[in-house]
């Protein structure tokens, strides 16, 4: 098969004939159609998860296609079904596991990550891994950006910060997980502000619902935060920037009791935190890791009954993802840039 390859850091990928994925008991071989590009993406051709990911390798998580081929054992699917992929294998034996929390399984194994990913013709991924999609097959290029820029956003607002009727949320970077993340806030009954440096980006986040919409992280756009809440400060922040800069500013946005949940990172940028000011507003830091499969599932249903819009704002073919990734880098796009395969 043809796939898009990384043989060296910082280099272009390049289309290369490699062996077609091999089919296991409990697998199917799905013939990719979309694959999303994702700014962890950039920091894999960039080298800067070497811990994780080992070269050569193919990229790509937000994977959308058709079941080709099923292996031994699997049942309630057929060739043909079209899907999308959740891309975390777990063990499901684990203590997370058990208690529903697969998504950071202790040894868990990701598409495009510690596992080839989908810039490629065909990969094989588990059945309970395929999550098979009813309706018309003209959804299946959104859908595929749910596997992460919806999950992302939705796991971290439900799940980890809790996010219930009525309050409001402050969303650093409304990019391609930023833009998805207002509209999940906005389904779960809150109100909702966001920083982004982009008019665009700005103006798509208020389309989907975003009260106030700030161009600066600066004291100026800390004190309309401020007067939005009447002077208390954001129940929750979705913080997907990540940088030292932007996480201050956010935590001072913040009010007493509430919930920092950090969508965004530089791995080699720490950050840093007041102990003085986390205990006396009792702050919440947190990360957000994807989803599960059940929020992924939930995401697909919202989707599909138009009750949120996956964000797809250019797609390319994907031989030129090196386009793609370089356009993401630029932020160029203010949503998620979607891979049409060979």
């Amino acid at each position: 098969m043809k796939a898009m390859v990384l043989r060296e850091y910082n280099h272009p990928l390049q289309v290369e004939e490699v062996r077609n994925p091999s089919l296991g008991p409990g697998e199917v071989l799905v013939r990719v159609q979309y694959c999303g590009i994702c700014g962890t993406d950039l920091k894999i051709v960039e080298g800067k998860l070497p811990d994780i990911v080992k070269l050569p390798h193919i990229p790509g998580h937000e994977i959308a296609g058709t079941l080709v081929e099923i292996g031994q054992d699997v049942k309630n699917l057929r060739i043909g079904d079209w899907g999308i992929v959740y891309p975390y294998i777990a063990c499901k034996d684990c203590e997370l596991c058990r208690t529903g929390r697969e998504n950071i399984c202790f040894s868990i194994k990701r598409f495009g990550f510690e596992l080839n990913g989908g810039f490629a013709e065909y990969v094989s991924v588990p059945a309970y891994n395929f999550c098979k999609v009813e309706g018309s097959m003209e959804i299946l290029k959104s859908l595929a950006v749910l596997t992460d820029a919806g999950a992302t956003p939705y796991h971290g607002l439900k799940t980890v910060a809790n996010l219930t009727l009525g309050q409001r949320v402050l969303i650093v970077g409304a990019g391609g997980l930023g833009l998805h993340g207002v509209q999940v806030a906005r389904l779960l009954g809150a109100r909702v502000s966001v920083v982004d440096i982009r008019e665009e980006n700005r103006s798509l986040a208020v389309t989907f619902g975003a009260e106030l919409a700030l161009s600066t992280t600066d004291e100026a756009a800390r004190k309309k935060i401020l007067s939005w809440t009447e002077g208390k400060g954001v129940d929750v922040v979705l913080e997907g920037v990540g940088s030292p800069l932007t996480f201050e500013w956010a935590l001072s946005c913040l009010k007493r009791g509430g919930t920092l949940v950090i969508m965004g990172y530089d791995p080699s940028t720490p950050l840093s935190l007041n102990g003085k000011e986390m205990h006396y507003n009792e702050w919440k830091v947190s990360g957000t890791r994807l989803a599960t499969k059940q929020e992924l599932l939930e995401l697909i249903d919202l989707a599909i009954g138009g009750r949120l819009k996956p964000v797809v704002t250019m797609e390319l073919p994907l031989e030129e993802v090196n386009r793609g990734l370089e356009i993401l880098k630029q932020g160029n796009t203010p949503g998620r840039i979607v891979l049409t395969s060979f």
